[in-house]
Parts: structure tokens; C-alpha cells; sequence
């Protein structure tokens, strides 16, 4: 250690007052640390460089930089316990007292030290091997070299977490330990493991033998849009042993990741209930679940059903040194407790008024259970309802509305709203991308988020404890689609969480993610290039109807466009000054860059009022609030949807008006909209066409497809066309989220 300190005490006399200005993003670090100190030199890396590990915790962190330097540089750095003055070492000092995770990195000309505790020099060692990846892939003449400085590091939130399901789709050991290390890479340090569904219960438990051998395994499973309502005929399954479940966590631990097991509960249950009917409330044998959604059978809220999940959570806590147990307690159909004589009695004899409250009672007794084996839990943010439990944090997805109220009750909260943090959602033009759940949450959209809400004082925020990113994985058929959807949305959520806010910069960020995929690609990690189709905006063109269509690239490339009526094979010109269209046709985009071509296509449907000026006078509601001009921008969204070409309102009427430019014949209007109820949104109950004087209204609103068109017959002259969609309000019985608002959706209108 003596030694190591002289080196220290060398390092930095031969950095002092010698800085200069350089901006942090001028590195390819992904996150960026908090602060960089640049200095001059450089130091020169290579396979003649050592890894100085004076005792056994550092020689950890050394074989751990080893073992990814192999899968990044096809080398690995000897590891000794001394060195001498004249060769070229890094450093890893160990501070046993410090238990955070910030760390120091000093690279000098001749050596670099990294010190920190054992957290810290984890996540030190993904910022050094990104250093030395990037000094090799930016190798001159003058050999692989990294700017001399210091950094000084340390995260923004205690909890940064990523989440994978394995009960729709299941995925090996190997493959879980590769997501692992990504996550440690652009350092996370919580993986949530989606373990017990519906449609499969992933783990052994060895006093129930049948959760696995008979809730592990499902007849079939749903192909394509869940509105089609499509299976094969397939046994799909699988589970991890006891064993494997320990050699995961370890594996992790290794990396300084937590894993969190969510063992779902009282609904989302149903693989569980086929094994063991005998805690439902029926008692029926049930199939576990072959398609996507939310089903009726739950825990029975009895005295029994309890002891078997003590006896299940039980064998979860030797197997999950982790302090939290994630219990689901979302999306719980309440409709069989309502009438099952047992759960009535329990009702009754604790005095609980609603279902609601008996659910909070439910999960208030697993609490009890949990803190007296020393663990908390985390729900979803339907914990909240029927009041809270009195140590439970909360992981609020419906949005962040639940997080807030976590907080102001003096609870912990997790933000991982749908609108930022789902990537199970579509990133790019849906037409160009893989069969997705639904939904619209491109790279630009995750970096954006802010986990702490402005609505929140200083002492409600210190609540808000981190983020998570949830990928379920309905449509997430193999590995390398697990990756696609992963990646580089993580990266965006590791900067959010990890580093300064105030250095948020969307146009640097942009250019590092091109340098980082270089990165992933010696990991094969599969990853998305949708973030890199230039961003279309269109606009009304001079008349009605016609549109003006503008490219802007997000990183320097070279773009070409092609517009086609179907008739003939599309020809790329370069593109230089914007486009005017004023027929229907398909936009071909092609555009490249860092070496890499990504090609995406735009069908316009024209009417007479494309490019027409819209007010919204009723705006649409939190993420879906596009702007008015979505609805006459000649482009119908598609189903399975995505945000960007929809506006959305939450539980209300839409009242729009169109500009037509000139008075003109309407004989009738359409109106597309979504209908979707397992999304919580549904068809409109009327539209009425406000600005006629005949009082024209829908005679019909269809239902039978997703994207439906409703006709609305005028027969008028008119300038100022203005219509009433009326939403259905709240979600029907027996539909998703019943009794919550529900969601209308429009994607154009068009006039004929």
C-alpha cells in the first residue's frame, strides 16, 4: 500500500496546474461522469500495460476489467501485486470504509489509478474500459492513447434499475448473465427479475413442486396483435433452478448489481393457480395462460392462500440476499373476491368496507411477513389503493402520479411511467420495426425523462429514489429482439439516472451513441438504429391541400428521399431543400451514417383537408398531446400503435376545428380512431359535426377492427369545419381498468 501511495502522490504532482478546457462530452463515455479535469499528455495504453492489485479485493475488480477487456479487445492485462517506477500500470486501490459507489480515476502519463470502494470500482472500471475502447478504436501513429485527467464520480439516484420478464417469453442462464453486464457496463445497479405471471412461474420452489412442473409449462402461446386473438398449439416453458437462481445472483453480486425477485401476487396468478387450484376462489382447475392481458383468477384471500406464499417467499429470501421482495399487486381483477364466500368472511371479520381495501389488506399482511424476516417490498402503484402499507415503496407505472403520492405520504418511490420507461414500446416508425406491444417511446423520449417532479418540494423529492426501465416481453420472442428493445434506450436511462442533470445535451448524446454502438457491436449485442432516421416534420404547404416535408438529420449523414404513388419503383435523389407533396404516396428515407444505412418509408393518404390548420380547442391529454396539425398531416397510424401519429385524450370529449383555406363542398367527413380496450382506449361514442346546419352526426361508430373509420355524411359548403368526438368516459365493466377513465384516440381526419 506504501507503494501504491507513492505512485499516488507521483500521479498527481505530475498533473498539477497543467489543466486546460475540454468539454466532458468530447469522450465517448456513456453515462458521462459528473466531473472530468482535463490535463495535458496523454497516456498510452496497450497489451504492455499491467493491472497493479495489491491485495485480493482489488485483484476482484482486476479480473472483472480483464474479463471484459477479452469480449471487447481480444486481450487481457496481467495481473501483479507490485511494479516498478519505469512501467506502465493501472492502478485499483480499494477504500474498505467507503460503501457508496463513487470512485476516482486519475490517468497520468506513465500510470492510472482508480480508487474507490468495492460499488465504486465497478462502476470506475465500465467508465476505464470504455476509455480504453475507444483509445483503440481511435489508434493513430502515435499509438492508443487516453487523455490525461481526473475524474470524480458518483451517481445521481441510489436506485437505477432495469427490469426483464421471463414468464411471457423465458430466456436462459447465459443470456440473463450477458443482460446483467450490460446493465453493470453503463452502470445500473438493480436488475428486476419478473419471475411468477400468469403465463408461467419461472422459479423452483422445492415444497411445491408443481408451481414449476405445472405452472412452468403452457399449452400454446398468442402470435401476432393481441386483437387478433391468434395461438399455436405449442408446450412453451421453462424455469430456473434453485441452483441457477444462486449462481445468477452471485454472478450479479459480482458486478454490484442487485437482484430483485417479484414474485406477483394477489392477481397475475394464474400459472400458479393451475398448479394449485386450492387457493383460488373457485377451486377450478385452470390452464396457465397461453395469451397476453389480465385474468380473473386470483388469490383467494384466506388464511391458507397465505401460508402457501409465506412457505413460497420463504425459499425466495435464501435464494435473494436483496433487501427488497417485489410482490406485483397491480392489475388485480377484483370480480371473484366480490363473490367468493370465503373472501366475504374475511371481509367481515376485518372489518373491510370494499375490495379495494381488501386488497390493501392482503398486502399488508405480506408486509408483515416480509419485515419480520428483515426484508421491505416494492408494488406497483396499485398498492396505493385501500391504503398503503406502511413500509412499502412504491414503483409507480401508470404514469408518475403514484410516485408523487407515495412521496407526499413519506414513502420511497420508483418512477418507471410508461410514457419514458417501457421499452417494450415501439422506438421507431412502426412500418420499419419489430411486432411491439404498442405505444411510442423513442431514444429522444428516454433521455428527456425526469425522475423528479417539479410538483415535489425539496423534502417530498428526497423520496423519489431512482428510475427503472420494464421490458415485457409478450413480443420479445428470443434474445437478440430482448436486445433490440434494449438497447440504446438503457443508455439514454443510465445518463438520466447516473449524471448531472444540468449537462444534459441531446445533440452530444446523439453523437456518442453513434461512437458507442461500435462498443456493443464487439459485445454481438443486437441494438436499435431507429434513433437515426432523420426527423421528418411536416407542415401545410401553401394551399389546401398540400404539405411541405422538412428532414433533419440527428447526427452528420448523408440523406436521400424518394416519392412514389405505387405506380413505379422508387428513384433517390440527395436531399438538399425541403419537399412538396400534394397527392397521395409513399416518402422513401434513406440516410447513412458512421457506416451504417437506415431506410424508413411514410404513406400519405390526401383529402381535401391535408395541410389544413387545426385548433384544438379541448388539447389532448399528458404524452398523447401532439400537436393538432397530427390530424391533417396526411399519415393514418397503424396498429399495433404508436403515440407519435395519434393524439389521445384521457376521460374526455375532443372539440376540433379545421381551417379549410376557402370555402369548399364537404360532402362528408372521416374520422379514424383507435379501438383497443386491452390498452384502456376505446372507440368514441359519437361525433358530431358542430359547424352544420343540419346537425350532421355518425349514424355508426365501428368497433370490429383496431383502426376503424366512422363517416359522418355533411352535404354542405364550408370554411370552418368543426366536430364534437365524444369520448365513452370511464372503461366498461368486465373491460380493462374498469371504472378509470379510459383513453380516445385519433390519428386524421379527411374530407371529401
Amino acid at each position: 500500500m506504501k507503494i501504491l501511495r507513492s505512485f499516488l502522490l507521483t500521479l498527481l504532482m505530475s498533473l498539477i496546474s497543467v489543466s486546460y478546457s475540454s468539454a466532458k462530452s468530447d469522450l465517448n463515455l456513456i453515462p458521462l461522469p459528473q466531473s472530468i479535469e482535463y490535463k495535458r499528455g496523454y497516456f498510452i495504453t496497450g497489451t504492455d500495460v499491467k493491472l497493479l492489485a495489491a491485495n485480493n479485493d482489488a485483484r476482484l475488480t482486476a479480473e472483472l476489467l480483464n474479463t471484459w477487456l477479452k469480449q471487447t479487445l481480444g486481450y487481457t492485462l496481467p495481473i501483479v501485486d507490485q511494479c516498478t517506477r519505469d512501467e506502465k500500470f493501472i492502478a485499483i486501490s480499494v477504500l474498505p470504509s467507503d460503501s457508496s459507489e463513487q470512485y476516482r480515476l486519475i490517468v497520468g502519463k506513465t500510470s492510472v489509478l482508480l480508487e474507490g470502494g468495492a460499488a465504486g470500482l465497478v462502476r470506475g472500471s465500465s467508465t476505464l474500459l470504455q476509455l480504453l475502447f475507444h483509445a483503440e478504436m481511435q489508434k493513430t501513429k502515435k499509438g492508443s492513447r487516453i487523455p490525461c485527467m481526473i475524474i470524480h464520480d458518483q451517481p445521481e439516484f441510489s436506485y437505477r434499475g432495469v427490469h426483464l420478464d421471463v414468464c411471457r417469453h423465458f430466456f436462459p442462464v447465459a443470456f440473463v448473465k450477458r443482460y446483467i453486464d450490460q446493465l453493470a457496463m453503463h452502470k445500473m445497479n438493480t436488475f428486476h427479475w419478473h419471475l411468477t405471471d400468469d403465463q408461467g412461474w419461472r422459479i423452483e420452489i422445492k415444497k411445491y413442486p408443481k408451481l414449476t412442473s405445472v405452472g412452468g409449462w403452457r399449452n400454446g402461446s398468442m402470435v401476432g396483435p393481441y386483437r387478433n386473438q391468434q395461438f399455436d398449439t405449442l408446450r412453451y416453458g421453462g424455469f430456473y433452478t434453485q441452483e441457477e437462481i444462486r449462481e445468477v445472483v452471485a454472478y450479479a453480486a459480482e458486478r454490484q448489481i442487485t437482484v430483485v425477485p417479484e414474485i406477483e401476487m394477489p392477481g397475475h396468478a394464474q400459472a400458479a393457480l393451475a398448479a394449485y387450484p386450492e387457493y383460488s376462489c373457485t377451486g377450478k382447475v385452470a390452464e396457465v395462460a397461453k395469451g397476453w392481458g389480465v385474468f380473473e383468477d386470483v388469490f383467494c384471500v384466506k388464511d391458507s392462500t397465505f401460508n402457501f406464499l409465506e412457505d413460497i417467499l420463504t425459499e425466495v429470501i435464501a435464494l435473494f440476499p436483496s433487501t427488497y421482495i417485489h410482490i406485483g399487486g397491480d392489475e388485480c381483477p377484483k370480480e371473484r373476491w366480490k363473490v367468493c364466500p370465503r373472501c366475504i368472511e374475511t371481509k367481515y371479520a376485518n372489518n373491510i368496507r370494499d375490495e379495494h381495501e381488501l386488497q390493501s389488506y392482503f398486502i399488508q399482511r405480506i408486509e408483515k411477513f416480509l419485515n419480520s424476516k428483515g426484508r421491505k417490498i416494492i408494488g406497483w402503484d396499485e398498492i396505493l389503493e385501500g391504503g398503503l402499507a406502511p413500509n412499502a415503496t412504491v414503483m409507480s407505472w401508470r404514469g408518475i402520479d403514484g410516485g408523487i403520492a407515495a412521496a407526499r405520504s413519506g414513502h420511497q418511490a420508483i418512477m418507471t411511467p410508461g410514457t419514458h420507461c417501457y421499452f417494450d414500446h415501439y422506438q421507431g416508425e412502426r412500418a420499419m420495426e419489430p411486432l411491439a406491444f404498442g405505444g411510442y417511446t423513442p431514444l429522444e423520449k428516454v433521455y428527456s425523462f425526469r425522475p423528479i417532479p417539479d410538483s415535489l418540494t425539496a423534502t417530498e423529492a428526497k423520496f423519489i429514489i431512482g428510475a427503472q426501465a420494464n421490458l415485457w416481453t409478450e413480443y420479445m420472442y428470443n434474445d437478440r429482439q430482448v436486445q433490440y428493445m434494449l438497447h440504446p434506450r438503457l443508455c439514454a436511462l443510465s445518463e438520466v439516472l447516473w449524471s448531472d442533470s444540468t449537462s444534459r445535451d441531446l445533440t452530444g448524446f446523439y453523437k456518442r451513441i453513434q461512437s458507442h454502438q461500435a462498443f456493443l457491436d464487439r459485445f454481438n449485442w443486437n441494438y436499435s438504429t431507429s434513433w437515426m432516421q432523420p426527423a421528418l416534420q411536416i407542415e401545410g404547404g401553401t394551399e389546401v391541400p398540400s404539405l411541405k416535408l422538412s428532414l433533419k438529420a440527428k447526427v452528420p449523414a448523408t440523406i436521400s428521399t424518394a416519392f412514389t404513388n405505387g405506380s413505379e419503383l422508387p428513384i433517390f435523389e440527395t436531399y438538399r431543400k425541403p419537399l412538396s407533396i400534394s397527392t397521395s404516396g409513399t416518402l422513401f428515407v434513406r440516410s447513412v451514417a458512421g457506416g451504417k444505412e437506415k431506410e424508413v418509408k411514410y404513406p400519405f393518404e390526401f383529402s381535401k383537408s391535408t395541410g389544413a390548420k387545426v385548433e384544438l380547442v379541448v388539447p389532448g391529454s399528458r404524452s398523447y398531446a401532439n400537436p393538432g396539425s397530427t390530424l391533417t398531416d396526411g399519415i393514418t397510424g397503424v396498429y399495433p400503435w404508436t403515440g407519435k401519429h395519434w393524439v389521445g385524450w384521457y376521460g374526455k370529449d375532443a372539440v376540433v376545428q379545421l381551417d379549410l383555406g376557402i370555402e369548399r363542398q364537404v360532402d362528408s367527413v372521416v374520422v379514424v380512431y383507435l379501438h383497443d380496450p386491452v390498452s384502456w382506449i376505446h372507440a368514441p361514442k359519437q361525433i358530431v359535426c358542430s359547424n352544420s346546419g343540419n346537425g350532421a352526426k355518425s349514424t355508426s361508430v365501428p368497433t370490429d377492427k383496431a383502426i376503424n373509420r366512422t363517416v359522418i355524411y355533411v352535404g354542405e359548403k364550408m370554411k370552418n369545419l368543426g366536430l364534437l368526438i365524444q369520448s365513452i368516459g370511464k372503461n366498461p365493466e368486465g373491460s380493462a381498468g374498469a371504472g378509470d377513465d379510459g383513453w380516445m384516440f385519433v390519428s386524421e381526419i379527411l374530407v371529401y
